[in-house]
């Protein structure tokens, strides 16, 4: 009876092992653990909730630029990170903040300003952004 009980153990062993293959572990292509857009404007989705997307914004003389996403985040607690794109050196310090006010699950705010010479004001330069949370 000892040595049935062992076999038993063994082929559910077996069994399980098997039948976890593929399903949880990702493929080396991580082909079956996320779902992808590569667009300018994009985003990579993990099986395990992991969300990160990412764009560009054009210059714009609003104050605070509203961005909408490629996809939505689960809640609002999404990190959210910007910066200039600058095509061509110039002397002027640039500088963005995302804005918490008003951010929804698929759309944050983005305000953008510079500095040069002694003088402030709103970049109208391209921005990237970067925004990284969960999807599930």
């Amino acid at each position: 009876m000892n040595c049935f009980s062992r076999k038993i153990v063994l082929i559910f062993a077996t069994i399980i092992w098997q039948s976890s293959l593929g399903t949880t572990y990702a493929l080396a292509d991580l082909s079956n653990a996320m779902s992808v857009n590569l667009s300018l404007n994009g985003y990579a989705k993990f099986n395990n909730g992991l969300l990160v997307q990412w764009g560009r914004v054009g210059g714009s003389s609003t104050a605070s630029y509203s961005v909408t996403m490629p996809t939505s985040f689960y809640n609002t607690e999404y990190k959210i990170f910007a910066t200039v794109y600058k095509p061509s050196s110039d002397s002027a310090v640039y500088s963005s903040s995302p804005l918490a006010i008003n951010k929804t699950v698929s759309r944050f705010y983005l305000n953008r300003n510079y500095a040069s010479g002694g003088t402030t004001g709103l970049s109208q330069e391209s921005w990237d952004w970067f925004a990284i949370g969960r999807w599930k």
